[in-house]
């Protein structure tokens, strides 16, 4: 199975049995700008490129949101999505104690019940 495919089973699990917790797929990417030189069907052609980045930033957990508590607060939730013996990266570590620290609930989830758990 897929971290894709977990992810999606995860989503799914949380509205199930979590129904005061939301969370939000995070995207991360990039790309390259530039001048156009050449534009056809096949083949665009930049001049004076670069590269830039988007998204949120490195180690931003796959799912984001929130906790919604008794007294009608919310907390920060997250769950980082790991296919069964997937590695979490070092930037992906930090920004999981920082989250941790600062009174986010949430962890590393191999499987839809891993994440309710998590978050119950």
């Amino acid at each position: 199975m897929t971290e894709h495919e977990i992810q999606n089973e995860i989503r799914l699990a949380i509205g199930e049995h979590l129904p005061n917790v939301r969370l939000f797929r995070t995207n991360v990417g990039s790309g390259w700008t530039g001048r156009v030189a050449r534009k056809t069907f096949e083949e665009l052609v930049l001049v004076d490129y670069r590269v830039f980045s988007t998204g949120l930033p490195k180690g931003t957990p796959d799912l984001i949101g929130f906790k919604t508590l008794p007294d009608g607060k919310a907390q920060f939730a997250f769950i980082e999505v790991k296919k069964p013996g997937g590695r979490v990266r070092p930037e992906q570590e930090q920004m999981i104690k920082f989250l941790l620290e600062r009174g986010a609930v949430g962890g590393i989830a191999h499987s839809a019940m891993e994440a309710v758990e998590l978050l119950r």
